[in-house]
């Protein structure tokens, strides 16, 4: 498999690679002499700028197997056949094929912006943060005081598991750091670790506790 691929290499892979140049301010007609047909006559690549290919390198190149292979990577061997038939390939068309060797793909480009893009705070749905705040408040109130409440029927728990829950609501709907990597997908992380499931089942299981009007 051929180590060349579209949008495959950076600017600093063309110049160990191909020994190419960073561009500068060249001017216009920098490649007249070796056949440039754009207006400028100056050869560009989005990676390295404008006069990064030099005639003399040009000549170099024009014949080189590394550039055969790179062109029939990406055109195909046909292509580069035929191409090459006279055994060398013009100017334009290696400057062509080394935009096409670093140029991104749209999807490459939306990574790689993303990529610079800062870490963006998670906002939990409604049922999320309701789900967490709960089963929180229940492992933290009521599961170790639950006897005071059924035996001796201190409402203070009732009260304190309230106001915990609602803490811990509050908590849980404000906008949530990326990391850790449990919050990265609210809604995908609270299905994986069950807390939906764990507090419907506490929901279920005290549901009489937490409703004292609901008590005989």
């Amino acid at each position: 498999m051929s180590r060349f691929s579209a949008g495959s290499m950076t600017s600093d892979q063309l110049i160990e690679e191909f020994g190419l140049q960073e561009g500068s301010d060249v001017g216009d007609g920098f490649n007249s002499a070796a056949g440039a047909t754009d207006n400028n006559q100056s050869k560009e690549n989005s990676a390295l700028g404008n006069g990064y290919l030099t005639n003399e390198t040009y000549e170099k190149l024009k014949d080189d197997s590394r550039v055969k292979e790179a062109y029939a990577s990406i055109n195909g061997q046909e292509a580069a056949d035929k191409k090459f038939k006279d055994g060398s390939i013009s100017i334009n068309t290696m400057d062509a094929l080394f935009d096409d060797l670093t140029k991104r793909s749209e999807q490459q480009q939306q990574e790689q912006e993303q990529a610079k893009e800062p870490d963006k705070p998670i906002v939990l749905s409604d049922r999320a943060a309701n789900a967490i705040a709960y089963t929180k408040a229940y492992e933290d109130v009521m599961l170790p005081r639950q006897g005071d409440y059924t035996i001796l029927n201190d409402k203070s728990v009732l009260r304190d598991f309230e106001n915990d829950f609602k803490l811990n609501l509050a908590r849980a709907k404000a906008p949530q750091p990326q990391k850790p990597a449990v919050l990265q997908n609210a809604e995908e992380a609270t299905a994986k670790n069950e807390v939906l499931n764990y507090a419907n089942n506490y929901k279920r299981a005290v549901g009489d506790q937490l409703r004292p009007a609901n008590r005989p």
